[in-house]
């Protein structure tokens, strides 16, 4: 019975180093090589079309439901996909939304929040292209970090544009001079925006 036993552990070890070596063979360095491209253009590539499959399973199964289990899922997804193309480098993106999160609790909704946060959010992509800078054109960090610190300015821009006094609407004082449009007029595309006096 020991020798049946042991065989099968023998056969389990023999199967794990077949698979062992034909994932080595798979990998995405060899992968990107016979493609003659990088490994950093495949793995972007590669998580620019998982977008798609993620998209058809929120729809499918996560559109109704609750919030909270559909910030988890961006939440997952995003930091997984980000770790697969940028590994520890990802802790450049995080650092910069906990500081923004910081600045604006902390800061509230005031001007001074929004101009600490175009200076350090500039400031610390600008230092990241000074840092990681080559000859060559490179798939960094630095690529969707500069998409991130549009994002976070734009958040602090719409943050403070939440907290203003807010002017009436065309229906609520038409003789007071100029006016906002109203829901209705404001949802539309600019391009199907009609100006009418009402």
């Amino acid at each position: 019975m020991a020798s049946a036993a042991e065989g099968d552990v023998g056969s389990v070890g023999e199967l794990a180093a077949v698979l062992r070596s034909a994932f080595q063979e798979l990998s995405l360095n060899k992968l990107a090589t016979s493609l003659g491209a990088s490994e950093q253009a495949l793995r972007l590539i590669i998580s620019i079309f998982l977008g798609y499959p993620f998209a058809l399973f929120y729809r499918h199964y996560l559109f109704y439901k609750d919030s909270y289990l559909i910030h988890l899922f961006h939440t997952f997804t995003g930091l997984s996909i980000a770790y697969f193309n940028f590994g520890t480098q990802l802790y450049h993106s995080l650092l910069c939304v906990v500081l923004q999160f910081l600045i604006l609790r902390l800061m509230g909704r005031t001007i001074t929040a929004v101009l600490t946060t175009v200076c350090f959010q500039m400031a610390y992509l600008l230092a990241g292209y000074y840092y990681t800078a080559t000859g060559n054109y490179d798939i960094k960090w630095t690529m969707p970090h500069c998409v991130l610190t549009l994002k976070l300015i734009g958040l602090a821009v719409d943050y403070f544009d939440g907290g203003k006094v807010q002017h009436p609407t065309c229906s609520q004082a038409p003789e007071s001079g100029p006016c906002l449009p109203g829901g209705l007029h404001s949802a539309q595309p600019p391009h199907h925006r009609r100006l009418s006096r009402y």
